[in-house]
């Protein structure tokens, strides 16, 4: 009897482990069906978008040539604007690439380099600030190169730059360097960036809402985004096992801090973070 009944039981562990094994299958082959979709939207949107949006750049600047000075001021002021519809479409366009290569966990934003730091930070400023007079630079150090995703640090560092001229106040300072985290056992190196501007800054009670995909201030000043800037930085450094601080008050700015773990292979100073 007690033989028939293990039976029994040996019997339904057997057909709940493979119904269990069927629905994983299931879920992988829903998720590499998610991944396609997701890695086509990538596609469409980068490439597809960009060749008409190109194209019509280059239209409307043969347009202007043409005309000329025969041009009145109300064809400018409409020259003017869609070149900015333009740009706001590029820049969306760009946006929800970067999201996509997010959500995807692929491509090269997940490529580690070893990269020097002090390097990138001034290639991002020298993309934003051709007269070198707006964005202000410091990377303590030396720095000595460090292992870390250049691609994701090059996004993060961009979009910070981008949100801080667009809704911020000069001068735009961006700076670097190396700490050690000391809680518990763990003294993991850390690479720290911040960006600060003097900007209208951000109502406290608005701190966390920055971040949420569209989310934009009404009354934030400058430029006009598209609300997705703090959203793909966030997500980013959530894959780099990182964290993001905001600091801000209105009328006095803010300050964005991004920490990241490294490669505990090289010398770091003793500072501590946390």
């Amino acid at each position: 009897m007690e033989h028939a009944t293990e039976n029994k039981q040996d019997a339904r562990l057997d057909c709940i482990v493979r119904d269990a094994q069927e629905e994983l299958a299931a879920l992988r082959r829903e998720l590499a069906r998610y991944r396609g979709l997701f890695d086509s939207a990538r596609l469409i949107v980068g490439h597809e978008f960009t060749k008409p949006l190109t194209s019509l750049s280059g239209y409307l600047e043969l347009v202007e040539e043409r005309l000329g000075e025969a041009a009145d001021e109300k064809e400018r002021v409409y020259f003017s604007r869609m070149r900015d519809s333009i740009g706001r479409l590029e820049e969306l366009v760009e946006s929800f690439v970067q999201m996509l290569r997010v959500e995807q966990g692929a491509g090269d934003l997940h490529a580690l380099e070893r990269i020097d730091v002090a390097g990138l930070v001034e290639r991002v400023r020298e993309r934003f600030d051709e007269g070198a007079s707006v964005i202000a630079t410091h990377v303590e150090g030396p720095i000595p190169p460090v292992l870390i995703r250049r691609r994701c640090l090059e996004v993060v560092l961009e979009n910070l730059v981008s949100n801080a001229i667009k809704h911020g106040g000069g001068p735009i300072r961006v700076s670097a360097s190396l700490a050690r985290e000391r809680r518990g056992e763990a003294k993991d190196a850390l690479l720290v960036v911040t960006v600060e501007d003097h900007g209208a800054g951000i109502p406290e009670d608005k701190l966390e809402e920055v971040f949420m995909p569209f989310f934009r201030l009404e009354n934030g000043g400058g430029k006009t985004g598209l609300g997705l800037g703090l959203a793909v930085v966030k997500s980013i450094v959530t894959i780099m096992s990182g964290e993001i601080r905001l600091r801000s008050k209105p009328g006095e700015g803010t300050v964005v801090t991004v920490v990241i773990p490294i490669s505990n292979d090289i010398n770091t100073p003793s500072d501590t973070v946390g």
